[in-house]
């Protein structure tokens, strides 16, 4: 029998997700879902301390379909005081700068759906957590909570299966029986598909190590594609996870 699939549809007004371990005046964002990401999604859920390893979720790898690419934007923040020469008091009992200026990258109405294999056990306590989280799960950074629902259940078939019959987050196009998405699986660092690696591999404590990804496109029957009507969206999702029929 084919392992099961935990299905997650990763959609919100704006997300990001962010490869740089450190603080940076530019905080950047991948076109997809990371590893850690997702990892610290679901660690969220469980109600794992910050800053912890990811313990158990290790074992989990990810299989991710680009349902809408979404929409690149950049969004300037000011942190602290008023001006970037001055010098504050720091919580720590030292000192720092008045105003950090930095700039950050999100995606903007994006939508994925991550097919998540391991462990039948892990895979099920994950899926209890989503549905009864711990810590509120976000999308890459805390002010990007996920759209509802976002936990579509566990699946027989494999990760292809899960993808190819999950329904798809976007409009059907106009006359057309067919669509096409790109998927991002985890490859070895030798294997001839690769297409480009992500340093997102989490350790704790804000280290990780470097993972081999293949970029390749698939094609979709259209009657995937869910409607733009928010109820109708929501009844096939739901319908979806319980495994009923329309």
């Amino acid at each position: 029998m084919t392992d099961p699939v935990l299905v997650l549809r990763l959609a919100a007004p704006m997300q990001s997700w962010g490869v740089r371990a450190a603080f940076a005046d530019y905080r950047d964002s991948t076109d997809h879902p990371t590893r850690s990401g997702v990892l610290g999604l679901l660690a969220c859920a469980l109600g794992h301390p910050r800053g912890a390893g990811p313990g158990d979720l290790n074992q989990l790898d990810l299989t991710i379909r680009i349902d809408k690419p979404g929409t690149p934007m950049e969004d300037f923040h000011t942190i602290g005081g008023q001006s970037t020469t001055d010098v504050v008091p720091s919580a720590d009992g030292g000192t720092r700068r008045g105003a950090i200026l930095t700039r950050r990258a999100y995606l903007a109405d994006a939508a994925f759906t991550v097919a998540l294999t391991g462990p039948t056990a892990v895979l099920h306590k994950a899926s209890d957590a989503l549905d009864q989280p711990t810590y509120t799960p976000f999308l890459g950074r805390r002010a990007c909570p996920p759209t509802a629902p976002y936990n579509l259940g566990i699946h027989p078939g494999g990760p292809s299966t899960a993808l190819a019959t999950a329904p798809l987050d976007r409009t059907a196009p106009a006359g057309k029986t067919t669509v096409t998405v790109d998927t991002i699986t985890t490859v070895t660092h030798d294997d001839p598909t690769a297409t480009h690696t992500l340093n997102d591999n989490p350790h704790g404590r804000r280290r990780f190590s470097q993972r081999t990804l293949a970029r390749t496109t698939l094609t979709l029957p259209a009657d995937l594609c869910v409607s733009n009507d928010a109820s109708e969206r929501y009844e096939r999702l739901h319908n979806y996870r319980y495994n009923q029929t329309n």
